[in-house]
């Protein structure tokens, strides 16, 4: 049942493993393993016809000890320290899934870990985007405001200067008209004649 149920785990998460990070960054706990079948025979001997030691699991890290080509057969060392022959074509030197399992496992978690802090930043600098953008907001209406004021106050300034030079060209006016009367009404004046003072 435990075999089932790990086969089947192993299944699901492989396509998360090639994805998350390749096998050759991988610490591998040995050079060769058993191949992700569900178990092999160990054999005394070179071949099938030898008597069997026992049965050694999918992604169980060995050391191989001597090849046997003209038989097919590998002989090893398994990881309780027995000694025997597996089928060369169960041999591995590819990291098994059962050992990839719980370091792809803690990629992901890690992976999930910077994909939320990426995401609370996210959130974040979202936030200080739309401050920035009421503060650039009120500016706007601020300085607006201002400019209507300005505008305001120079319309002001130019009616005041106006004002001033009417009143500057009233005066004027005044002034030149009292002198033009007075230059009149000394001409219309009777002059005093004068006394001719003769001596006898």
């Amino acid at each position: 049942m435990i075999r089932k149920w790990l086969a089947a785990a192993l299944f699901v998460c492989s396509f998360q493993a090639f994805s998350l990070q390749d096998a050759a960054e991988m610490e591998a706990s040995s050079a060769h393993y058993i191949r992700d079948d569900l178990f092999v025979f160990m054999h005394t001997g070179p071949g099938r016809n030898y008597r069997i030691l026992g049965s050694i699991e999918a992604g169980t890290p060995i050391t191989v000890i001597e090849q046997n080509t003209e038989a097919e057969f590998t002989q090893i060392t398994d990881d309780e320290g027995r000694k025997g022959w597996v089928e060369s074509r169960f041999v591995s030197n590819t990291m098994s899934q059962a050992e990839q399992l719980p370091i792809v496992s803690e990629k992901l978690a890690e992976s999930q870990s910077a994909l939320q802090a990426t995401q609370s930043e996210n959130a974040r600098l979202r936030q200080q985007l739309n401050d920035a953008r009421q503060q650039v907001s009120t500016l706007t209406t601020t300085s607006e405001e201002q400019a209507s004021e300005i505008i305001r106050l120079t319309a002001k300034v130019d009616s005041a200067n106006k004002d001033e030079l009417v009143t500057w060209f009233t005066r004027g006016g005044m002034v030149a008209g009292v002198g033009i009367l007075l230059g009149v009404m000394l001409t219309y004046l009777p002059k005093r004649k004068r006394r001719n003072s003769e001596w006898m």
